[in-house]
């Protein structure tokens, strides 16, 4: 009976002991979360203010006006500072910034890194020049004259004229095809590109260094484009050549075309080229894409794929092979059976010039 006793007691106090045990447990549990609140409280008021912040990449505005923009300076709490706010301030206001980020270093930094804008071309329109910056932002409107050293783009019918505006079109297609023309010329170190005429959309047109007008055809494939302009550019073209590059196509090649003597005469050479061809320069003289050549003695040699049929010219005034006109010639140039610039029994002079037209 003592030993009932005994277990009924102990049972009973189990209880109490399981209570008194929940009861600590929740006032430490308590105490933390309050110890928690009062150092969020002390941290957000007393402890980690700003004591130093960093600028980072800017060379355009002054230190004070990035601060004064931004909205943030010494002895403000690092963590009540709303880093997005003071990004879109940044961004917003000041239109030579295209990025901007906002980072805290504890205890006491704050820390801006900025990205500028860069001018990447000059759209005329309506007899005035907006500078477009690389990210597709108005930089600067109604400019009298042309930056200088960035493209000037045509037939663009502008659609934002404001500051700080995003590129748009009323042709909205136009501005996908600037924006991705402009990153490809960047990312290939395309230079020199003094214009880009945007005016049909299916024949866009480039001038390079003032010398070589780049008919580059449609948008499709531009990246292709470029890089295979360029390889030709680069090493097939000597650095006095003027004239006309023309892409036909990836299985046809680049056409070059001399720069004309005067209006009366046939451009005196229709080549083409490809960017893997070993040849340095493309002059009167030489057909880079297929192999045929004019050489010194004035003789047309390789296929006939341009619609010369092999023959043979020589420095006497004696006619073609043929008898004189060559029928199956590239329409493209002209070469019309005889027409207006048709080749006729008058010969070839000597390998720079036709006379006799």
């Amino acid at each position: 009976m003592n030993g009932t006793y005994k277990e009924n007691r102990m049972n009973s106090q189990r209880p109490a002991a399981r209570r008194q045990t929940v009861n600590m447990r929740n006032v430490y549990v308590a105490s933390f979360f309050a110890a928690a609140a009062l150092l969020l409280v002390l941290s957000m008021f007393l402890f980690f203010n700003v004591s130093e912040i960093k600028i980072e990449g800017v060379t355009l505005y002054e230190q004070d006006q990035i601060l004064g923009v931004g909205g943030v300076s010494t002895g403000q709490n690092l963590v009540r500072t709303n880093t997005d706010i003071v990004e879109k301030r940044l961004k917003d206001t000041l239109v030579y910034l295209d990025d901007v980020k906002v980072t805290k270093k504890f205890p006491s930094t704050l820390v801006i890194t900025c990205t500028e804008a860069e001018k990447a071309a000059d759209i005329e329109y309506k007899n005035s020049y907006y500078v477009l910056s690389a990210s597709g932002k108005i930089l600067e409107t109604k400019n009298p004259a042309p930056t200088g050293d960035i493209p000037v783009i045509k037939g663009f019918e502008l659609k934002s004229l404001s500051q700080g505006d995003k590129l748009a079109s009323e042709d909205s297609f136009k501005a996908d095809i600037l924006k991705e023309l402009l990153n490809d010329l960047h990312d290939l170190k395309f230079k020199n590109i003094d214009s880009i005429d945007l005016t049909t959309r299916s024949d866009i047109k480039l001038m390079y260094d003032g010398r070589l007008e780049i008919k580059l055809g449609s948008s499709v494939d531009m990246e292709y484009k470029l890089t295979y302009l360029k390889a030709v550019i680069d090493e097939s073209i000597t650095d006095d050549y003027e004239g006309t590059l023309i892409y036909n196509g990836a299985d046809s090649g680049i056409s070059a075309i001399p720069k004309s003597q005067d209006e009366s005469s046939k451009p005196d050479d229709t080549s083409s080229a490809k960017p893997d061809d070993s040849s340095s320069a493309v002059s009167t003289d030489t057909n880079i894409d297929d192999g045929n050549t004019w050489n010194n003695g004035d003789a047309w040699t390789g296929d006939d794929t341009q619609g010369y049929d092999d023959n043979t010219w020589d420095n006497t005034d004696t006619a073609d092979n043929n008898g004189g006109t060559y029928d199956n010639g590239t329409a493209d140039w002209g070469y019309d059976n005889g027409g207006d610039q048709g080749y006729t029994d008058n010969g070839y002079v000597d390998d720079q010039g036709y006379t006799g037209w």
